[in-house]
């Protein structure tokens, strides 16, 4: 597994990167900070995210009108490479440039299309920090330049489907957890994965992406890549969980820790499922855990986590329909599947494989559809409030006014 620059970025996300030349022999010798790169980020509101390498950076933002800029001054840092003056065709950012003051201070300004109430903070990258700025514009009302205020018919024509990727969990050469009646996790988690597929098809302006169709293997960062490739909007990861005591049973939902578990249980199991990854498929089990704490970092930068749980919680209130849940709220664990920082993304632990009466149920085709039916109604909802703009689904939210 949460951009088409650095990370690919699902079309849910306006992602307006500039470009980046070395400077060679001009660049400026310098012991402060450095701006690395900048995007322009479509979140629920605008956000601007600017890359410095220093881990005590610090800003000066103010705003001038006649016409309407936003200035950002960043003292004693530098540009790292050569960053080009932006124009950007729509939204209330028309353009963005540099000047560097010296070693003093280095100048961003917006040239912007109407009024912002920005706000800002830093959050810990490796290597540095991120300035992370809230326009406080939401994105689907953002000032459009005329030649789409009067092209509507233009504009809805770029209406696309939310795009929702389902993860069989395990497959290939990777069984998962065994039931008591030698019942295989990859074996039922395909078979869910495939009926959900079906009738998310079904629905008007959901499209479906299957990571994998068949018993096959996909390691982890594969898993990721097909997703982000495919531009999803939520990626969903299907399970059948399994603990060392038998009586356990219900199902869960799980969503990227940013301080580990939120459990010893939840512990335990995103232990065994990232050991599993690294034992079937090769991956380095101390380089994982760097990259964990990377994504951590970086889901703190964005609203994944927030939509994570909020996807999370409608799922869960569905499957609560139809069965037990081992909790009653969305758990949160260091899954290594969840770590795309640019897809909010949840993990579904269907029953207990290790539960002999749930592995019956597991195993039962019509279960197996009511749990797709469960998490289908729970995935429509959480994209009727939260599709991102761009998507028939958000053009239809905005035009029941909710």
């Amino acid at each position: 597994m949460f951009s088409r620059m650095v990370w690919r970025l699902p079309r849910s996300l306006l992602v307006c990167c500039v470009g980046l030349a070395l400077l060679g022999n001009s660049a400026i010798l310098h012991a402060g900070g450095k701006l690395n790169g900048f995007r322009m980020v479509q979140q629920e509101n605008v956000m601007l995210h600017f890359d410095l390498d220093s881990v005590d950076a610090s800003a000066d933002m103010f705003s001038l009108s006649k016409p309407d800029r936003l200035v950002i001054d960043l003292p004693g840092t530098i540009l790292a490479t050569q960053m080009p003056d932006k124009n950007f065709p729509e939204g209330v950012v028309k353009a963005i440039r540099y000047a560097q003051h010296g070693e003093d201070y280095l100048r961003v300004v917006l040239d912007l299309r109407g009024k912002v109430s920005p706000v800002y903070r830093f959050v810990p990258r490796q290597g540095g920090q991120r300035l992370i700025v809230d326009l406080g514009v939401k994105s689907h009302e953002q000032a459009m330049p005329p030649v789409y205020r009067t092209a509507p018919a233009a504009a809805a024509a770029q209406l696309r489907d939310a795009v929702v990727a389902i993860d069989a969990g395990h497959g290939g050469r990777d069984p998962g957890a065994i039931g008591q009646r030698k019942t295989l996790e990859k074996d039922i988690t395909l078979a869910v994965a495939l009926k959900l597929h079906d009738r998310l098809k079904a629905r008007p302006g959901i499209t479906p992406v299957l990571i994998r169709d068949s018993d096959v293997y996909v390691d982890l960062r594969k898993r990721m890549d097909i997703a982000r490739e495919s531009g999803a909007d939520l990626f969903l990861s299907i399970h059948a969980d399994a603990i060392n005591h038998n009586d356990a049973m219900g199902s869960s939902v799980y969503a990227l820790s940013l301080d580990g578990a939120s459990s010893e249980a939840a512990a335990w199991l995103a232990k065994s499922e990232n050991e599993a990854a690294a034992l079937y498929g090769n991956v380095d089990l101390g380089d994982l855990e760097n990259r964990l704490r990377q994504t951590i970092l970086s889901l703190t930068q964005s609203a994944t986590m927030e939509q994570s749980m909020e996807a999370g919680a409608d799922v869960l209130s569905e499957l609560e329909k139809i069965g037990n849940v081992h909790k009653p709220t969305v758990e949160q664990a260091a899954f290594a599947v969840l770590k795309a920082p640019d897809i909010p993304s949840i993990l579904i632990e269907t029953a207990f494989i290790s539960n002999l009466k749930e592995e019956e149920n597991l195993k039962n085709p019509r279960y197996q559809d009511q749990l797709a039916k469960a998490i289908e109604n729970g995935v429509a909802r959480y994209l009727s409030k939260r599709a991102p703009a761009g998507t028939i689904l958000a053009a239809e939210r905005r035009r029941q006014g909710s």
